[in-house]
């Protein structure tokens, strides 16, 4: 559940900080949403490949070396001077992030009973859910009383904290032999509909809320 908070919280986190890093790189408050929407088109861009990329990986395996990558670049968005390394940095995360969605259901569900998972998936989607009304807040208002790279910054010990914790905790197997690997009942014509709502709701509110602190401004 941190990983995932942490994640979403990487992935919304310019938004609250959106005026400050504009005035701090002198670039526009539309140059600096592109650090939201670059970072949502590369995660719809790379799941797919990634996933299937690392389908025969152990994924404690690959859990931790996500976290690692989210641990290392933001610490070079927190280090960045100018636009062009921060928005580097940025579009890492965002690899990370597209695989990290596609593994860690299964990952989280193969851990418990048929009987509890749907409640274990709800577990992830409040830790998600979290990071807009939680992190990205706390993010936004520390970065207003210190400097925009304080929490950028703060990412990188949240993700060494779950690093760690997966590392020392997670079972090493193949994704074959996980419980939740696949689906018991796949049914291509329902996926289509949820994938599509999926990124309907995802287009409406990156739109919306991308520009939220420009607009109350």
């Amino acid at each position: 559940m941190l990983s995932a908070f942490t994640f979403n919280t990487a992935e919304n986190l310019p938004v609250g900080l959106l005026d400050a890093i504009s005035r701090s790189l002198r670039v526009s408050p539309s140059t600096v949403g592109l650090l939201v929407t670059g970072y949502g088109g590369t995660v719809a861009l790379a799941s797919l490949p990634l996933a299937h990329g690392t389908r025969a990986m152990p994924r404690r395996h690959v859990l931790t070396g996500l976290l690692a990558v989210l641990v290392l670049s933001s610490l070079l968005a927190a280090s960045a001077r100018s636009y062009g390394p921060l928005l580097a940095a940025r579009l890492l995360t965002a690899l990370a992030q597209a695989l990290f969605w596609a593994v860690t259901g299964p990952v989280a569900v193969g851990l418990f009973a048929p009987e509890v998972r749907g409640r274990v998936i709800g577990a992830l989607s409040v830790a998600g859910s979290l990071a807009l009304v939680l992190g990205v807040p706390t993010g936004t208002w520390l970065g207003g009383r210190t400097d925009w790279r304080v929490p950028m910054a703060a990412l990188a010990a949240l993700g060494l904290v779950s690093l760690v914790t997966i590392a020392a905790l997670l079972p090493t197997s193949p994704p074959e032999s996980e419980p939740a690997a696949y689906g018991t009942a796949p049914d291509t014509r329902r996926f289509a509909t949820v994938l599509t709502a999926g990124a309907l709701s995802a287009t409406g509110a990156f739109t919306g809320y991308t520009y939220l602190v420009r607009f109350l401004g």
